[in-house]
This record gives structure tokens, sequence and C-alpha cells, in this order.
């Protein structure tokens, strides 16, 4: 008796390890691709709530959608880096199938660049349940900022 629950035991383990992942519910295949686009947009003082007075608003090119920024948090740059500044917002994509909302986090005061690093936070539409991450590069140009923006999207 003793012989068979040394052999029935570990192989009754074996039956419920392999039989559990068919038991388990079935996982979306999520599809990341790269993202890329490039942003124009202006700072816009109405209706902005940033406690840095600072928003911006404009448009994902190629007719992509719209942008609004609001700037929620600074600090003063590195001593090694005078005159620059970290940055922190949220960035909300706005497009015909949904929105993004990415935290974007960043470095100004470089001359007239800056450079940010943007992280998925949620979405809506083909955005519900989106990852991912995107890197910007920017210039203020007169009384605009263009921005080229790259990185990886994911969605279920």
């Amino acid at each position: 008796m003793r012989a068979l629950r040394r052999f029935v035991l570990p192989l009754l383990l074996l039956c419920v390890s392999v039989a559990s992942p068919a038991l388990a519910e079935p996982k979306e295949e999520v599809k990341c691709e790269k993202a890329n686009a490039r942003i124009v947009d202006a700072r816009v003082t109405k209706g902005c709530s940033s406690p840095n007075k600072f928003c911006a608003a404009g448009t994902v090119k190629g007719d992509r959608g719209l942008t609004y920024f609001r700037l929620d948090g600074v600090a003063t740059g590195p001593a090694t880096a005078p005159g620059t500044k970290g940055t922190s917002g949220v960035l909300v994509y706005t497009t015909k199938n949904g929105t993004l909302t990415v935290r974007e986090s960043g470095l100004s005061g470089l001359g007239d660049f800056f450079t940010s690093f943007q992280q998925v936070l949620e979405g809506t539409g083909e955005f519900a349940a989106a990852t991912g991450h995107m890197w910007v590069l920017g210039q203020k140009v007169g009384d605009h900022f263009d921005s080229e923006v790259t990185g990886v999207l994911c969605k279920k």
C-alpha cells in the first residue's frame, strides 16, 4: 500500500500540473507596434488648471488627433546643467478611436530644446488596456512647440 501511495501521489500531482494551463482563462493577444508621431502644440491659458500655470494644446500631425498637456510638477534641474528644470505632467491624446493618457516627465531649459519620457497610464476605445512608453524630443519654434515622439505602444 505504501508503494502504491508513492506512485499514485506523484502521478496525481503531475496530472494536475499538466491540466492546470488548460483550465486557465485564455489570455488575449497583446500586439505591440512602434509609435511614431509629430506633435505641434502651443501654450494655452483658457481652462488651464495647472498648479504651475502651464498647459499646451495641439495636434498630432497627419490628422491623427489632438493633444492636451497639463504640467503638474516642476523641480530645479541638476547643478551641472544650470537653467534646466525637471518637469512632469499629464498629456492626453484624443483620436477618433479613443483617448490615450500618458505621464510625461522630462527636462526643459536646454536652450530652445526639451526632452521627455511618456509612460502610458490609461486609455479608452482602441487604447483601453494599452501599455507602452514613448520618448519625446522637442523644440520651441516661435510661439509653438514642435516635437517628435517615438516608442512602443501595446494594445490587446
